[in-house]
């Protein structure tokens, strides 16, 4: 026992030296109040020794530093904290000054570093852990990384489609961002929008829009014609970098209210939506027959034309050959031969094109003519293009069509005579007295309009007798038109009343069927009749 007290004594003495040298070290870092050196990286070498970092601590938790010595045990180190020239303070972290001993064969001692926890919306803050050796004050910046920023909480696009179809040209797309505590936006903040498909797809940015100082932000972007996606506009997805601006998805600055502390901008960005697609072209607003049949008849006649006009959502350039599809004759949906191509005239550099087709004879359409819709195949055509105004954009190829209209007929066959007949009985059976009515009808093979003083000649006993037109009120249209003659005295016909081939006359008047066709007046004899004798 007495041969081991010297030993023990002088290991004693030594601990007790190491712990004062220790004490000595961590009083020379208080009293001086040292300022940090520059920051030294994980895992440099520093005279063979080698400090191992943390990575960013979240506030509440735990991570630890660490020191090594390549080829030698480390046994005991003298950590201390330090926030100098830093931003973090005592309330951040819990301050360390102390010995970290390893027991046993060892080339690592470790300290722990413990952050605190709190509910402010901050910077990450820095402070530094380290030690002395070889008179150089070894550390680590140590970073706090704040966890109450602000966080996104939904991504919605709250807008819809105009039309119920797709956003045009000049539309407003309107993407609303929600968070979980209020925040302030600084000038020129963008969410970024993907329009179109793969690769093909194309960023717009969203300007800021309304909702600084309040939990929930709008961002706006305004449809430009180039703008095409036919399977729903996408918002692209967030992330952070590492100094806390938004690495992508986002531009300008989203901080905390009052602070400027930016939010945690991470988000998954929202996929494709059918009933938020995007077709920017321009496109038919309205699509319709603006020509009316000439002098106010009921229908067109060769030569006339039949002007239809489309009304886009913008103003559009024509260049080249450009035509329309109408359907004319169309009867009971059978297309055969009843297309027909309107041709630009004017309106380029307008919202407002006109289209004209000239009516050729053989034509016909009485129940009214229509518009073809227009689509991929049928509409537009020719080799010519319509552009939206100071741009390359094409027009969008759909519009909707019409059925027959019948306000716009079309008739380019004159009326014809199709039967003469006497139409009056005498009173008594046998033969027409003075005085009595002998009423002709000239039936037409469609419905006409008389005007004017029209005779119609009768042959009375080999004599001639003109027939006035009863009286009819102008633009009444029928298919038959009636002639009287009052018998006088002298009449005489033994045989019957009889007429001549073509004995109607217009005497300076005239007859014309809906568009305005003047009749031929061409007609057969009427032979003589005993039934229509006249006996004055």
């Amino acid at each position: 026992m007495h041969t081991t007290r010297p030993i023990l004594r002088s290991r004693l003495a030594r601990l007790a030296s190491i712990l004062m040298g220790a004490v000595a070290i961590v009083a020379m870092l208080v009293v001086a109040n040292v300022a940090p050196v520059a920051p030294r990286l994980a895992h440099a070498d520093h005279n063979s020794m080698y400090v191992v970092c943390p990575d960013p601590i979240p506030e509440g938790n735990t991570g630890q530093m660490g020191v090594r010595r390549s080829g030698y045990d480390v046994k005991w180190v003298v950590f201390a904290t330090d926030h100098q020239y830093h931003t973090a303070d005592s309330s951040d972290y819990e301050e360390y000054h102390g010995v970290r001993f390893e027991s046993g064969s060892s080339n690592s001692v470790w300290a722990p570093v413990v952050t605190k926890e709190d509910s402010i919306p901050e910077h990450d803050e820095t402070f530094i852990m380290g030690f002395w050796e070889g008179g150089i004050f070894h550390h680590c910046v140590i970073t706090i990384a704040d966890d109450d920023s602000p966080e996104i909480l939904s991504v919605d696009i709250i807008s819809s489609p105009v039309d119920r179809y797709a956003y045009r040209a000049g539309d407003s797309i309107d993407v609303a961002v929600g968070l979980d505590k209020k925040v302030d936006v600084a000038g020129g903040s963008t969410l970024a929008l993907f329009i179109g498909d793969g690769d093909g797809s194309t960023w717009r940015g969203a300007e800021y829009h309304s909702g600084s100082g309040t939990r929930s932000l709008v961002f706006r972007y305004r449809v430009q014609p180039e703008d095409f996606d036919p399977d729903g506009i996408k918002v692209g997805a967030a992330a952070v970098a590492d100094d806390r601006t938004a690495a992508y998805g986002f531009t300008g600055g989203i901080f905390s209210e009052g602070t400027d502390v930016p939010i945690d901008y991470t988000h998954p960005g929202v996929t494709g939506d059918w009933r938020q697609k995007v077709d920017g072209r321009p496109y038919v607003q309205s699509a319709r027959i603006t020509s009316t049949p000439a002098d106010g008849w009921e229908a067109y006649r060769a030569n006339q034309t039949i002007e239809v006009s489309f009304i886009f959502d913008t103003d559009v350039v024509v260049e080249g050959d450009v035509s329309v599809g109408l359907h004319l004759g169309l009867d009971n949906y059978d297309w055969t031969g009843v297309e027909r191509r309107a041709s630009y005239l004017r309106g380029s550099g307008t919202d407002t094109l006109v289209f004209g087709y000239t009516v050729r004879p053989g034509d016909m359409d009485h129940k009214g003519v229509g518009l073809i819709m227009g689509t991929e195949d049928t509409g537009f055509g020719g080799s010519g293009t319509i552009k939206a105004k100071g741009t390359d954009v094409e027009r969008n190829p759909w519009y909707l069509g019409t059925g027959n209209q019948p306000e716009h007929k079309v008739d380019t066959a004159p009326p014809a005579i199709s039967s003469l007949s006497i139409k009056s009985r005498p009173a008594n059976g046998d033969a027409y007295a003075v005085g009595e009515t002998v009423s002709v009808e000239v039936g037409f093979g469609e419905r006409v309009t008389p005007s004017g003083d029209l005779r119609l000649e009768l042959d009375v006993g080999g004599v001639a007798r003109q027939a006035t037109l009863r009286s009819v009120l102008d633009r009444t249209f029928t298919n038959a038109l009636i002639f009287d003659y009052v018998v006088k005295g002298g009449d005489e016909d033994a045989d019957g009343i009889g007429i001549g081939a073509n004995r109607l006359s217009l005497n300076g008047g005239g007859i014309h069927d809906i568009a305005g066709n003047a009749a031929g007046l061409s007609h057969d004899t009427l032979v003589a009749d005993p039934a229509h004798k006249v006996d004055a």
